[in-house]
């Protein structure tokens, strides 16, 4: 049974029995008194009126129910082509995003690769740093000892210049050379 048919019979029904209507809506107040058929036309006219403003009512909201089912029919044929290229931009995007992750996990090995030829290249280094530096003391120590030798030496030459100096600041007596006999002839 449809709605519109369930209506109509309870208006009838409500048509047939107008007193149980009144009884409903019009409390016992000695207002209205029922007369014979006056009120029954009257609540009749009244049923008849609600069953027409609501076979308007469902025909109004039919019409809209249609208008919105056309609508949608228009927004789902005209969205197909927009569903389409959004599809197609998912599935798009999702390869790029696949390619992606590649990219990085490609990325990320090299570069794990990487830190750890850097971190050997580090340590070898450092240790020819401390190589180096081992043997920048060894020389120091030698330099340092020879440059005291050195400063033992330019001592020494400069005692002995300084007794040179000293010998030759003091005049010695000159030889004189040899006479030499020129008279004398052995023949």
């Amino acid at each position: 049974m449809t709605f519109v048919s369930a209506l109509s019979a309870r208006l009838l029904q409500a048509a047939a029995f107008p007193d149980t209507i009144i009884a409903r809506t019009i409390p016992e107040r000695g207002l209205l008194e029922w007369t014979s058929g006056v009120l029954q036309i009257v609540v009749l006219l009244l049923g008849i009126g609600v069953l027409i403003a609501t076979i308007l009512l469902i025909v109004s909201i039919r019409a809209g129910v249609r208008r919105f089912n056309e609508t949608v029919d228009r927004l789902a044929t005209e969205t197909k082509p927009l569903l389409s290229n959004a599809t197609a931009i998912v599935g798009d995007a999702r390869e790029v995003v696949s390619m992606l992750r590649t990219d990085v996990e490609r990325v990320t090995g090299a570069a794990e690769a990487l830190s750890e030829q850097l971190l050997d290249a580090a340590d070898r280094t450092a240790r020819r740093v401390d190589d180096v530096n081992a043997v920048l003391d060894v020389l120091q120590d030698e330099l340092e000892d020879t440059a005291l030798s050195a400063v033992s030496a330019i001592r020494g030459v400069r005692v002995g210049a300084s007794d040179l100096t000293a010998g030759l600041s003091h005049p010695r007596p000159r030889r004189s050379p040899a006479p030499v006999d020129v008279g004398d002839d052995e023949d």
